[in-house]
């Protein structure tokens, strides 16, 4: 007996020891990984000649006043006018049905995987100066290096993004709520704008949030087709790239954060007040709605926000396409094969190590995602607040600001991590943490607690609860997670460009480094290739997991 409480005791002591060695290791990742570089810059940027000094800030709010006005600028335009075409097109996506509605959502979905720059380089070939559309077509010839094209295509590949997260919000609402409107009377608009449209209200506030966000943070639309019109962001990416002023760079970074800060505050306001909407006006807890296919002006406005959107995205995705085959000659495009001896001469390697640090990160990233999700949902971490906050902050920090963050953290000894691989790829992981957080936690929220409850009174161990139980019930999550780790790492260049080293170089920098050349024919071939890979990969993911819930499924039902 005594033997019996002995073991008992062992391995209770043992089961405490392994999960606390994990949440410690979640919590010190955290702090290494994302809080310590943060840091990094705030001192670099403060700490001068041996001193504490603002003159760095002083310089920057004195001198470049006008970059800071021209971020604020671009972001709140490309934000607004994103968030209200996502408003109108998700509407039109929700009120049809079949196969028209899955070919939109497919197109929205394939929108978010393209390679950056990707946008811009598409730009130029239709509406540059020679541009197929504006010179071919239209005979037109104007200058599209400004903030109006900075605005334009941030605001096209904002779109795809809002539209997705508005139309999870529209399928939520209780048809009831219509039903109930156009049975006292009220036509299909003053439906919309008396029930719809105010209870979207919130969500739109968020997916404003969002894109102000992404806005702010993005050099590279700036770099490619901003001209003389510079950012905070892009102006980051030349004094660290092309000028080596460190310190300077860093307090740009600190005062790209602070509105990013204050846009993250008005986001969980927004996130609150949506979470309130659906509970006092009513909202589905499962399941998809049928929105009424909107009539007269409102109809014909939300139809044509669709068509304009389809219309891009196929000139978008075509130009990618049969631009890595065509050349021109004295205005006549023909075929050519000529962009694929060109592609050659470029670092290839950077696809096949862009492959392998995608599905490397993919798998660890969500793995640890989940893990973290589930001891801050289950409150089980101490201190569980800060950490899912700080966890949150890679997504508020720029990509600049994340990268050189790292710069600075892991240059030296005993960490040093620069000139690696593993620099990259742990920038990667952390700097799209925030997303397979959010979708663990929604995972995790439909498991019962009363199934670990249950396993725990039968003896199991905690931490066999959390393998065994938590984890083969989050399948649907984790290859989400999976998905969206793998397409960041394939298309993300905000942070990592400044990691990449001449020995480690991504398929990204490759990209980059075709479009500053003008080979935008190979920049097209470049862009295909990871659009397809990554298709691919999606397509062999969501088979492997289907292919494992048949076989889950039908051995339950043999088992019975």
């Amino acid at each position: 007996m005594k033997s019996k409480r002995h073991n008992f005791l062992y391995s209770f002591d043992v089961a405490n020891i392994q999960e606390g060695v994990l949440k410690l290791f979640l919590a010190l990742s955290i702090l290494l990984f994302v809080v310590y570089p943060l840091f990094c810059i705030l001192k670099n940027s403060v700490w001068i000649d041996g001193g504490i000094s603002f003159k760095e800030y002083q310089h920057i709010l004195k001198d470049n006043s006008r970059l800071v006005y021209n971020s604020l600028f671009t972001a709140v335009l490309s934000a607004a006018i994103s968030t209200v075409w996502s408003i109108f097109l998700s509407i039109r996506v929700v009120s049809l049905t079949g196969l028209r509605k899955k070919l939109l959502i497919l197109l929205l979905a394939m929108s978010m995987v393209s390679p950056p720059f990707i946008a811009s380089l598409t730009y130029i070939q239709l509406y540059g100066r020679r541009g197929m559309i504006t010179h071919d077509i239209l005979h037109l010839s104007y200058n599209p290096y400004n903030e109006w094209g900075i605005i334009a295509m941030q605001s096209i590949h904002f779109v795809s993004l809002s539209t997705l997260f508005l139309i999870a919000y529209l399928e939520k609402m209780d048809r009831r709520l219509i039903d109930a409107s156009r049975d006292l009377g009220a036509s299909i608009w003053n439906t919309y704008k008396r029930v719809v449209l105010p209870m979207m209200f919130p969500a739109a506030g968020v997916a404003f949030i969002l894109s102000f966000i992404r806005s702010i943070s993005d050099f590279g639309t700036p770099a490619v087709i901003g001209g003389r019109y510079d950012t905070l962001a892009s102006a980051i990416y030349m004094q660290l790239i092309g000028y080596g002023k460190m310190e300077y760079a860093a307090a740009m970074n600190m005062l790209l954060l602070i509105p990013a800060i204050i846009s993250f505050i008005v986001y969980r306001i927004f996130m609150v007040k949506s979470g309130r909407t659906a509970e006092v006006e009513g909202f589905q807890s499962a399941g998809t709605m049928h929105m009424p296919s909107p009539g007269g002006t409102f109809g014909i406005i939300t139809g044509l926000f669709s068509l304009i959107y389809i219309i891009m995205m196929l000139l978008q995705y075509g130009c990618i396409f049969v631009t890595g085959f065509l050349k021109s000659r004295k205005g006549v495009y023909y075929f050519s094969l000529e962009h694929f001896d060109n592609l050659f001469q470029y670092n290839i390697k950077s696809l096949s190590l862009s492959l392998e640090i995608a599905l490397v990160v993919s798998l660890l990233g969500s793995i640890f995602g989940l893990l973290l999700s589930y001891y801050l949902v289950r409150k089980r971490m101490p201190l569980g607040g800060f950490f899912d906050f700080m966890a949150t902050l890679p997504y508020l920090l720029p990509g600049t600001c994340f990268g050189i963050g790292y710069i600075l953290a892991f240059n030296h000894e005993p960490l040093k991590l620069t000139g690696t691989v593993f620099i990259i790829a742990i920038n990667m992981l952390f700097k799209q943490l925030p997303a397979v957080l959010r979708i663990g936690s929604v995972a995790i929220l439909q498991i019962s607690e009363r199934i670990e409850e249950a396993a725990r009174d039968l003896g199991a161990r905690r931490i066999n609860v959390v393998w065994q139980i938590v984890f083969p019930n989050l399948g649907n999550a984790f290859v989400t997670s999976f998905l969206y780790n793998f397409a960041g790492c394939m298309t993300t260049a905000g942070a990592v460009i400044f990691l990449i080293s001449a020995k480690y170089k991504i398929a990204v920098y490759t990209l980059f480094d075709a479009i500053n050349s003008g080979e935008y024919g190979v920049a097209a071939l470049i862009s295909s290739i990871i659009i397809l890979l990554t298709l691919i990969v999606a397509g062999i993911a969501y088979g492997i997991n289907r292919f494992l819930e048949k076989s889950i499924s039908s051995t339950g039902g043999k088992s019975k």
